[in-house]
């Protein structure tokens, strides 16, 4: 099995065993990977300036990995997004950093986020479809000097380097999320809630990127809540608004619920402030033109 069907399973059971609360992307632990041998030094070979250019965008392949669906999009930056697509329809990323060469394959590397690096071949045909040797490579193997008949070939989507948009939804999502389990846990041992991400026992989340900027609101009123948004950046993106409440249980025991509501079209602007129910027993509400997700 290779280094990059391996991640596939690690995508599922990590996806599987946290319920979908994936952090971000570039979370991902690549620990259970086997390392051999150095980092081979592609900046030491002529780069190709015309390779690096044509395949800038997104590319797709029904079954590059064992017969799965896999998208790669290649960005300016020199950042691969390796896009797959979970059971359930769950469409989850990961990030690594490549670097291109010259040759004939071109030769290119993906850098892991641990530092290791897997070095492939990669070529544009004639009639524009990508080959990109996949099987067969591990960090620190020899870099493949030709394509194997089991070639993944990818054909042009887009010249677009921006990931899809219901990809960007679903990593806000996720980070919506940690941060609402996060405050759950914070309100437990504390007593109340946080007004910012720092005294949040979970790792580090960057409130602001490219696509979205997060935000936390701590309201004092009865019951007591917490508000956290994501506000998107770009029109074709929805926003979304998390409700962190306490409220009684049955027996009028003091417990937390947590409700994601997100806009049913594009919004600039987060939906208002989810409802809460009287007791624990009840369902968190939504603000007109949103609707609750279920992950």
């Amino acid at each position: 099995m290779t280094v990059l069907s391996r991640l596939v399973s690690r995508f599922t059971v990590t996806i599987l065993l946290t319920t979908g609360a994936l952090l971000s992307p570039a979370g991902l632990s690549f620990s259970n990977f086997v390392i051999f041998g150095d980092r081979p030094l592609l900046a030491q070979a002529e780069p190709d300036p015309e390779f690096a250019e044509a395949i800038l965008g997104q590319w797709f392949s029904p079954s590059a990995l064992g017969g799965e669906p896999l998208t790669f999009i290649f960005t300016e930056a020199g950042i691969l997004h390796f896009i797959i697509t979970l059971p359930r329809g769950r469409t989850v990323s990961q990030e690594f950093r490549y670097e291109v060469g010259s040759g004939s394959p071109n030769a290119i590397d993906l850098i892991l986020p641990d530092g290791e690096t897997v070095a492939t071949i990669a070529q544009i045909t004639e009639s524009g479809e990508l080959l990109f040797q996949i099987e067969g490579t591990e960090p620190g193997l020899p870099r493949p000097t030709e394509f194997a008949e089991t070639v993944a070939r990818f054909e042009r989507v887009s010249t677009s380097t921006d990931l899809p948009a219901r990809l960007v939804e679903a990593n806000a999502l996720d980070v919506l999320m940690d941060i609402s389990r996060a405050q759950r846990t914070h309100y437990l041992e504390f007593r109340e809630f946080a007004d910012s991400i720092e005294p949040l026992n979970s790792d580090p989340v960057p409130l602001e990127t490219d696509d979205y900027r997060i935000e936390l609101e701590v309201s004092q009123t009865t019951p007591q809540s917490v508000r956290i948004t994501a506000t998107p950046k770009r029109e074709e993106l929805r926003s979304f608004t998390s409700g962190v409440f306490m409220v009684p249980n049955e027996r009028g025991l003091e417990v937390s619920l947590v409700g994601i509501c997100r806009s049913d079209e594009p919004d600039m602007t987060p939906p208002a402030m989810p409802i809460p129910p009287d007791t624990a027993e009840g369902t968190v509400t939504c603000a007109p033109g949103s609707h609750l997700m279920e992950r």
